[in-house]
């Protein structure tokens, strides 16, 4: 526990103290010298009482659940204990809060402990903007009644509330499916596994056992398994290129266009790329609530980005798969599609 000691304040106190002291000296008023030392001594006993109770003190923050549309109030509640007989009247939580996707600020919340109490206070968090809200507290400090010293304990906890989009009409698109199917066709082109058997051959290292043709086998008297053909089936592929000065429109775009294809009961990927290492990673989409897992890796990968950048994935991708169509292209705002009926 820090302790700071506020000179200032000390200075104020001795001196005012001082000046009763010399009037009661000099009007010969003894019985005020030793009300005035008294007076004196209540400054370390404040100091005194407030350190011991400021260590029994504890904070506990009660995170809200669920989702938050952009232009809803949060409500995020901060429990502080205090189990001693002693108030403390000018407690201080600091922390820092901000966006994911936007600028981060400093801040402090005011909190009175009263006695043999839990004191609940309600924080109030603005959804102005779509993104991952973050705040996360640092230290608690707490300074005595007569503000000479302030304590401060290291509070360490965090809260990330996600905030989704705000919901749009989309325009008239007709959409086609991409070439590429699963992840696993993503990196090596040859599509999934169907139940059509493409050959009989010998036993390779790696292949599944339960490939394993038994009665082939049996005659061959090797072992011998069913190699299978493989599928390329068509599906919808997403490519956010977020960019910091289109975070909003491209956010509702994927959005609004990830609840259309889950409504139409269509399995669609979105694509990634890390700016910081390049990789790129595919999520496969059929439900809302991988929809909202792909937002909040967008919220957490591209906050870093700056007024201008791009996370260039489209580029990526056309040097990968340079005959590839069918992918649906979000950028600067729009849908771009192989073919665009309209346009926002």
């Amino acid at each position: 526990m820090q302790r700071k000691y506020h000179i200032l304040y000390i200075i104020g106190y001795i001196i005012v103290l001082a000046l009763f002291m010399l009037g009661t000296l000099f009007y010969r008023q003894s019985l005020l010298v030793v009300l005035l030392l008294l007076i004196f001594m209540i400054i370390p006993l404040s100091v005194f009482a407030t350190a011991k109770t400021a260590e029994r003190l504890s904070v506990s923050l009660i995170r809200p659940e669920g989702h938050y549309p952009v232009g809803k109030q949060i409500e995020l509640k901060i429990m502080l204990s205090n189990p001693s007989f002693l108030p403390m009247l000018n407690c201080r939580l600091n922390f820092t809060l901000g966006n994911s996707l936007y600028e981060s600020f400093s801040n402090e919340l005011t909190i009175a402990a009263e006695a043999k109490k839990d004191t609940t206070v309600v924080l109030p968090l603005d959804t102005a903007q779509a993104g991952l809200i973050r705040i996360r507290f640092s230290s608690l400090s707490v300074t005595d009644f007569l503000h000479i010293c302030t304590f401060t304990m290291p509070y360490k906890d965090y809260a990330e509330i996600p905030v989704l989009p705000a919901e749009r009409e989309l325009p008239a698109l007709r959409l086609s499916k991409a070439v590429v199917e699963t992840e696993d066709s993503v990196q090596s082109g040859e599509g999934e596994l169907t139940t059509d058997i493409k050959q009989i051959r010998e036993y390779r290292v790696g292949d599944r056992l339960r490939d394993i043709h038994w009665k082939q086998s049996a005659k061959a008297e090797d072992i011998l398994v069913k190699e299978y053909e493989r599928s390329k089936e068509l599906y919808y592929l997403i490519l956010p290129e977020m960019e910091r000065d289109f975070f909003k429109d491209d956010l509702e775009n994927i959005y609004a266009l990830g609840r259309y294809l889950i409504k139409q009961k269509e399995t669609f990927r979105v694509a990634l790329t890390d700016p910081e290492t390049g990789s790129v990673e595919i999520c496969v989409v059929t439900e809302e609530e991988e929809l909202l897992t792909v937002l909040f890796k967008i919220y957490t990968m591209y906050g870093g980005l700056k007024s201008g950048e791009s996370s260039g994935i489209y580029e990526r991708f056309e040097k990968q798969y340079p005959d590839m169509y069918g992918v649906i292209r979000i950028r600067k705002g729009v849908i771009v599609t192989p073919v665009t009926v309209e346009q926002y």
